[in-house]
């Protein structure tokens, strides 16, 4: 990416945030926005409760050979009776969403490569579908299980020209694809920068719309902050003769907030992933990034899926806290925190 063409993209993120009202006051979470458009309504199983369950021993090593009578569950405190359990052989249901926004150009070589290796990683009936993410959200492949067809619609991806990252709307629409699998277990894996910039889904929307969802999130964020740090600071010594001021006002302006955003957008993919039972995984060199595809994947293949009938029958939006529990004392357990069930389903 040339100079010009950051400066225009990483201009759009800050002025994206100040229209959002993201700033001054960065760390406020976005409470009261309006609902998302109905193309991201999403429709559960007012009763039927899925968790993902990672379980894992005091040295942090995965468990893999436990059966139902293993676990408990509560809801609100309130003991639950598991009526479905499906081990870690189990298939999945997959969203593999990947950027392809004007940030990636220099890498995503790379990116495709390690996006196509993951592919393989995962067990052979696990079902995937492939979208992308830059200024807009689209579908690349519906789900399957041929690899061949996976790997040469990622190697066909290529970088958007203009900026813009619609980080949440792609998550949204991974939601929305997954709810109309029926049952079985279903995983959002994403690769990105963090720079949301232009969704027209919120924060705190997104947040009720994964807890009102049976699908767990695995963000692999690419911390890329300092070549764009560098890149600002290069170009506010040495601004383009013919540019016209605002790209100077906007490099200024950009370097003082790029710290905040991107701390701010790392903690925001943290939680949504802890609230599904996911994990974050962080890339600070791109040269990484089929290790971290690796892990992400080793976590899949762990994965534990159960589901109870909720015994709390009333829509009224509320969250209600789960708990589940390993009859193990030893074990550590990693599963969704909380349920939504959206008011009149």
């Amino acid at each position: 990416m040339n100079k010009r063409e950051f400066l225009r993209s990483i201009g759009f993120y800050v002025f994206t945030w100040i229209e959002l009202g993201c700033l001054p006051a960065l760390a406020q979470s976005q409470v009261g926005q309006a609902k998302p458009e109905g193309e991201f309504s999403l429709e559960v199983n007012v009763d039927l409760v899925v968790l993902n369950v990672t379980v894992l021993d005091e040295r942090g090593t995965n468990i893999t050979a436990l059966t139902r009578g293993d676990f408990e569950v509560y809801e609100d405190d309130v003991p639950q009776e598991i009526s479905s359990f499906w081990p870690v052989e189990s298939p999945f249901h997959l969203v593999l969403l990947l950027d392809t926004s004007v940030s990636t150009r220099t890498s995503l070589t790379l990116i495709k490569k390690a996006a196509s290796n993951f592919t393989d990683e995962l067990r052979p009936d696990d079902r995937i579908a492939v979208n992308e993410i830059n200024l807009y959200v689209r579908q690349v492949e519906d789900f399957t299980s041929d690899r061949k067809v996976l790997k040469r619609m990622i190697h066909g991806l290529s970088t958007y020209s203009h900026g813009g990252s619609r980080v949440y709307d792609g998550v949204a629409q991974s939601v929305s694809q997954l709810r109309k699998v029926k049952g079985g277990r279903k995983a959002i894996v994403i690769l990105t920068d963090g720079m949301e910039n232009s969704s027209k889904t919120k924060f705190e929307d997104l947040r009720r719309l994964l807890a009102a969802s049976d699908s767990v999130l695995y963000p692999i964020a690419v911390l890329n902050k300092d070549q764009e740090k560098d890149l600002l600071e290069d170009y506010i010594r040495n601004p383009g003769s013919s540019d016209p001021p605002s790209y100077l006002h906007n490099a200024k302006q950009s370097l003082t907030l790029l710290e905040e955003i991107y701390q701010i957008q790392t903690e925001r993919l943290q939680a949504l992933s802890e609230q599904t039972g996911g994990r974050m995984f962080v890339v600070a060199d791109l040269a990484d990034l089929a290790g971290q595809y690796s892990r992400v994947a080793q976590e899949l293949r762990s994965t534990f899926s159960l589901a109870y009938y909720s015994k709390y029958h009333q829509q009224d939006d509320s969250i209600h806290q789960i708990r589940v529990v390993v009859k193990n004392p030893r074990y550590q357990v990693r599963t969704r925190t909380s349920y939504v069930v959206p008011e009149n389903q």
